[in-house]
């Protein structure tokens, strides 16, 4: 009989597998002619890449990431010390092998189209997938003796967070348009999103967006300054960066369909400025008024905060029980479903995003946990956001309830929690009894930090 750890290892990654199968296997109908199975064939090998394949590839790279992360992730832990490369060749071999087979399968049917970019996509996103994981791994294990704001490398918290800002610069949650014409080449296609920019856009600032680009800065700022930055030029650095860096996602969103904005680049930046500026100014007060567990309490409590304004925007509720039951499909309470009919970037990248937001709450409750034990022990009250979140976005008018992002919200809590213990960090103490735990947590501060 195998040992406990193997059964939870290989029953992580038999459950992700069923994910994948359910993602991408076609319906049970089969085509088994000769001329289907010849054009079909003959297609997969074709290596023209268009531009419709970009959304199939963004897709299949995030798909298999995840593949990727799962087994780094039920790797043993040495694994990111003494087995680092053996374990990415391992992840993208088994994915590679996963995605041959799928590919083969879909031969048959006369709904999906076989493509070798598929292939080569899902092999990259297996291999993106187990780096990823691993090298976090390893970063925080080589850092996890260095004093710290919260007990923890703030550098994962801004990571989460600053991909979840730019994914929703890229193709924003409440402002999704499409330029015109949009297809041909990615020149093509950025050509024509400068033809369709207009500097009226500075007159269109989305106000919301800079609030939630704040946190961003903040972070930057504090990751900066625990690798023994001064905060000044932590600040400055935010500041000169930010605002090309925005208008670089516009282009890039532009290449994408996305209508190019100067005033969301610039709010963008403003958001995160006016975060790095806050950090510079009072991450000192922060540091010395709070200490123990009740530091990462308040950041905790404001981070959920923020994950509310991102998850129920743009606040206008429903206000009646036949609209909540009009907004309610038997297809948003089966996994994946929702997105298997969808072909579309944002499909894509809105999962990113959510998943992005959602693992700096299971990299805190890591080292913070709320309980030791019992019901609010460990990840569990992350997953609990994860749903309710979810679940509020019934209420909200213009948003609805997905089973899909709730699995992958609590998804990336627990990849958060399982990132931070595999880099050896283990809990300080109790958020809610602050008195039990191995003692508080100390930042960096003074004039020049």
């Amino acid at each position: 009989m195998p040992a406990e750890p193997d059964k939870t290892r290989w029953g992580f990654r038999i459950a992700y597998l069923a994910v994948l199968l359910l993602a991408t296997l076609p319906p049970p109908v089969f085509d088994l002619t000769r001329e289907g199975l010849t054009a079909r064939l003959s297609g997969a090998f074709d290596l023209t890449f268009r531009g419709s394949d970009v959304i199939d590839a963004v897709r299949n790279v995030l798909l298999f990431a995840g593949w990727g992360a799962v087994w780094a992730a039920s790797a043993p832990r040495q694994a990111a010390r003494q087995a680092f490369v053996r374990t990415i060749v391992a992840a993208t071999l088994v994915g590679s092998a996963i995605s041959v087979s799928i590919e083969s399968i879909q031969l048959l049917s006369p709904y999906r189209d076989t493509n070798i970019w598929d292939f080569i996509t899902n092999t990259v996103g297996s291999a993106l997938g187990a780096t990823v994981f691993l090298v976090l791994i390893r970063s925080i294990d080589r850092t996890r003796q260095d004093r710290s704001y919260v007990g923890l490398p703030t550098f994962v918290l801004a990571g989460g967070y600053g991909a979840a800002v730019l994914l929703e610069a890229l193709i924003p949650l409440l402002a999704q348009g499409e330029i015109p014409g949009y297809g041909g080449g990615p020149l093509a296609r950025a050509g024509r999103a400068l033809d369709h920019f207009s500097w009226s856009t500075l007159g269109e600032l989305p106000l919301l967006s800079a609030i939630l680009f704040v946190p961003a800065g903040i972070l930057a700022v504090a990751a900066l300054a625990e690798r023994g930055m001064d905060r000044g030029e932590a600040r400055n650095r935010i500041l000169g960066l930010a605002l090309p860096l925005f208008v670089g996602v516009e282009l890039v969103g532009g290449i994408l369909g996305q209508p190019i904005s100067a005033g969301a680049a610039l709010m963008h930046a403003v958001g995160v400025a006016a975060g790095a500026w806050l950090a510079d100014r009072y991450l000192p007060a922060f540091t010395q008024r709070l200490r123990g567990a009740a530091r990462p309490a308040a950041v905790l409590t404001a981070y959920l905060g923020f994950l509310v304004l991102w998850s129920w925007r743009p606040f206008t509720f429903v206000t009646s029980f036949a609209a909540i039951q009009d907004g309610l499909a038997a297809q948003q309470f089966i996994p994946l479903m929702s997105h298997a009919v969808r072909f579309d970037v944002f499909s894509a990248l809105d999962i990113a995003r959510q998943f992005a937001l959602l693992v700096p709450v299971g990299a805190l409750l890591a080292v913070w946990p709320l309980r030791v034990r019992g019901p609010l022990a460990g990840p569990l009250p992350g997953i609990y956001v994860a749903v309710l979140l979810e679940v509020g976005q019934i209420l909200v008018d213009g948003r609805h309830f997905d089973m899909t992002d709730a699995l992958v919200g609590s998804a990336a809590v627990l990849l958060g929690w399982v990132v931070v213990r595999r880099g050896g960090l283990r809990p300080w103490g109790e958020v809610l009894n602050p008195g039990k735990g191995r003692g508080g947590v100390t930042g960096r501060s003074g004039s020049g930090r």
